[in-house]
């Protein structure tokens, strides 16, 4: 009898187990040791055609926040979806919002405010890393502003044009002499068959785990997409399709007040 009881006890702590664990996930502890932050150029996103004004106002004409994905060097896989209970504020942010609207504008279409991809970024990686969600932001600009990318690239006369390309050797020589080891480049496909070109799409850039300085990549960081000649167009955000609504009518950010956080 004792055993038949036992034999009944073991569904039912597993089904007991199942729904607390339905109602209360639990955050998967990873193994997250670097960030990888990647900025993308906005003249190459224009040629597709598909990039739209902010709500919020023109963005910075530099090398855009992509995202900043958590990495395990172990396994060699990107960590996601850490919580999925994850919450996001964009009140613990005030004091970077200026510089996010700048620096970290959501191109996409329909215009927007960029909230959304701020708070997608933050609960697929974000929540994964062993940093605040302020921590989190700030250290993508922080790296946006230490990489440098467009000043760095004009001292090496790398400057954007329709009429000029660079060799991938020089652009990598560039980003070596700034930021060592920790870059890959990346590139897309514009146009067809004689008319094809390689135009720079995005810089890679490994970061500590904590965000404070870029470290030499735990991969090979040269990237197949780009050929020998690169082309970076030029970018100006007077080129951006306009919102629909009247200009001054922007769409930013309102924080909400002490008082509505704490109820």
């Amino acid at each position: 009898m004792a055993a038949r009881s036992r034999s009944k006890t073991i569904p039912l702590l597993v089904l007991l187990i199942s729904i607390l664990c339905l109602y209360f996930p639990v955050k998967t502890t990873a193994a997250v040791d670097m960030l990888y932050v990647t900025l993308k150029w906005p003249g190459t996103l224009y040629e597709s055609g598909q990039c739209c004004m902010p709500t919020t106002g023109p963005p910075a004409e530099d090398f855009l926040i992509d995202d900043i994905k958590t990495y395990d060097s172990v396994t060699g896989q990107f960590v996601k979806n850490c919580n999925p209970s994850c919450r996001f504020s964009i009140n613990l942010m005030q004091d970077l919002i200026t510089d996010l609207y700048s620096y970290w504008s959501d191109l996409n279409c329909p215009c927007n405010n960029g909230l959304q991809n701020w708070k997608n970024t933050w609960c697929t990686y974000g929540n994964c890393s062993k940093l605040s969600q302020h921590d989190y932001f700030q250290a993508a600009l922080n790296m946006s502003t230490r990489a440098n990318l467009v000043e760095v690239f004009k001292v090496n006369g790398i400057e954007p044009s329709t009429s000029t390309s660079y060799k991938l050797r020089d652009i990598q020589t560039a980003l070596m002499a700034n930021l060592g080891l920790s870059t890959q480049v990346e590139c897309v496909k514009s146009g067809f068959l004689l008319w094809e070109r390689t135009l720079l799409s995005k810089i890679n850039i490994c970061v500590s785990a904590n965000g404070k300085y870029p470290i030499n990549c735990p991969f090979d960081q040269e990237k197949v997409t780009c050929n020998d000649d690169v082309w970076i167009y030029p970018f100006s955000s007077n080129k951006l399709k306009p919102c629909r609504w009247a200009a001054g009518s922007g769409d930013h950010i309102d924080m909400v007040t002490e008082k509505n956080l704490a109820m």
